[in-house]
């Protein structure tokens, strides 16, 4: 069936500058489909802050890349808004809107050397050749390759490569640089250099930065900010630290580092915000509730593995304690990685730090494990549309 675009409904935020409000970008009811038969991005509601380090993170074919290629311009977006400054720049071409880019293959002409690669944006907006000589100078300089300008870019390493797509997305000075996927080339070591390397910058400079990633360590080390993205919608928006403690929704907690999950039915909700929860293998459990949950409610139990205690004292009654049996155990240097078997339930996963006691655990052995009301969420299970936070 063709997709209806649909307008604002009421209630929704207003369009024009009135929704832009203090932030340097907005998104106002944004929809985008390539084929009128799907929406690839859905009624997108964004504001990003000037100055912030913002991420679009998710899966691939969630919607992030083809936002970011409509904030560039280089996609149109089928219905909505997008505002710069509160200015409407839907029609406005991608040379005329101020935004810098940043790409994955690095994007730099390869006949060039790295000074024309970086003199080239401002010589297409006509800056005078003293002042373009002094701005490469200091791009240079601001990446650490100031003896690196009369290279070619085949004479440089992937990192130095990307140091000169940086530095030539910022030489013009503008207000916000998008960064698509610009690590995805390097080797792990390489990328967290750069990692620190462009939030430095960032901090520096206080540009605003829109960077794509589906690495989520990438995003929880650089960020401000969050948008976490699946089928089109943003699941949640959040710090990196309220992301990985307080996910709102399975997906979210699935995507946001390891994480194990529990499934059950609530049977009470407490005033305090806790409730207990019979999991679906018969064992009754205490978690902390997560929107409106009633009690009847299918729910899924979301606890990271470094929360969980394994072993624990059996006399202690502020643990919610599940007897399970060791499946496999992975050694990992500073830790060792326990998968665990409960019934009915998927497999479970314990972080036990390195400190020798492991050795004489084995495939097979019976355990238990336990967590604390306040580091176990039960979520609503049926629910899968966008949450913020």
């Amino acid at each position: 069936m063709t997709v209806q675009i649909q307008a604002a409904r009421q209630g929704e935020r207003p369009s024009g500058a009135e929704a832009a409000g203090d932030a340097v970008v907005s998104f106002v009811n944004v929809q985008k489909t390539y084929d009128a038969e799907r929406l690839v991005v859905r009624n997108l509601n964004l504001d990003i802050r000037r100055g912030e380090f913002l991420t679009m993170l998710g899966p691939s074919g969630s919607g992030k890349t083809t936002t970011l290629m409509m904030l560039a311009g280089f996609e149109p977006a089928t219905h909505g808004e997008i505002l710069l400054n509160g200015r409407p720049i839907n029609r406005v071409p991608p040379d005329r809107r101020g935004i810098g880019m940043v790409f994955q293959n690095y994007a730099l002409f390869p006949h060039m050397t790295v000074a024309e690669n970086l003199a080239f944006p401002l010589q297409v907006r006509s800056v005078p050749k003293a002042d373009i000589e002094r701005r490469v100078r200091d791009a240079l300089a601001m990446v650490e390759l100031g003896g690196f300008g009369t290279r070619l870019p085949a004479q440089l390493s992937g990192g130095q490569q990307q140091r000169v797509a940086v530095a030539r997305a910022l030489i013009f000075e503008p207000e916000v640089v998008l960064m698509d996927e610009p690590l995805g080339a390097l080797d792990k070591q390489l990328r967290e250099q750069m990692q620190y390397e462009i939030k430095r910058l960032h901090e520096r400079l206080g540009v605003t930065i829109v960077y794509v990633t589906h690495d989520q360590s990438e995003a929880l080390t650089m960020s401000d900010r969050i948008a976490v993205f699946n089928s089109g919608e943003i699941q949640q928006l959040s710090t990196p630290s309220v992301l990985y403690e307080q996910p709102t929704s399975s997906f979210v907690a699935q995507f946001i580092g390891e994480n194990n999950r529990l499934s059950g039915t609530v049977e009470q909700c407490e005033g305090s915000g806790q409730c207990v929860v019979r999991l679906d293998g018969g064992q009754p459990v205490r978690a902390s509730a997560v929107g409106t949950l009633s009690a009847g409610q299918s729910t899924l139990l979301s606890i990271r593995p470094e929360r969980v205690q394994f072993n624990p004292d059996p006399a202690d009654s502020a643990l919610s304690i599940l007897e399970a049996e060791i499946d496999d155990l992975v050694y990992l240097g500073d830790h060792i990685r326990i998968r665990l078997l409960i019934p009915s339930q998927e497999p479970f996963v314990v972080k036990l730090p390195n400190n020798g006691s492991w050795e004489p655990l084995h495939k097979g052995s019976r355990t238990s494990v336990g967590w604390m009301a306040k580091d176990c969420r039960a979520l609503d299970h049926a629910r899968s549309g966008p949450a913020h936070a």
